[in-house]
């Protein structure tokens, strides 16, 4: 399996889990996934914040001031996904990029026509639900 695979599915999982647990660290986010099926190599911190930034359904919420183990305290970004767009679990699949799509869901993905985006429409629209959501 090539590393491209693997991250993938971690950019899958890593908003699965925003989506269930909310605005996290990426430190939170690397515990949570150290407890998922699927993922067996837990990415550094700095890899999940380079994952997460590359991601359209990811947003930085806030900072969160954090002490670390010698007493230095330091703000680290809050991300989670865009609540305004994703309102519920079956809202990811429509508004997942075609980079960490599986094979079947490329073959499902059409061009929106409002913003030229590839994704996956819901029930056969012309614009994808971010444009929808946003507009």
């Amino acid at each position: 399996m090539s590393r491209n695979n693997n991250n993938k599915r971690k950019r899958r999982a890593i908003v699965e889990i925003l989506f269930e647990h909310g605005p996290c660290t990426r430190e939170e986010v690397a515990a949570h996934l150290s407890n998922r099926r699927g993922v067996r190599h837990v990415p550094s911190p700095n890899s999940i914040s380079a994952l997460m930034s590359k991601n359209p359904q990811t947003i930085i919420v806030g900072k969160q001031k954090v002490e670390s183990t010698n007493g230095e305290k330091s703000f680290h970004m809050l991300f989670d996904v865009d609540r305004e767009v994703i309102k519920e679990i079956s809202d990811l699949i429509h508004t997942r990029p075609i980079s960490i799509m599986t094979p079947k869901e490329k073959k499902l993905a059409v061009q929106c026509k409002s913003c030229g985006c590839t994704r996956i429409m819901p029930d056969q629209a012309t614009k994808c639900l971010t444009c929808q959501r946003k507009s």
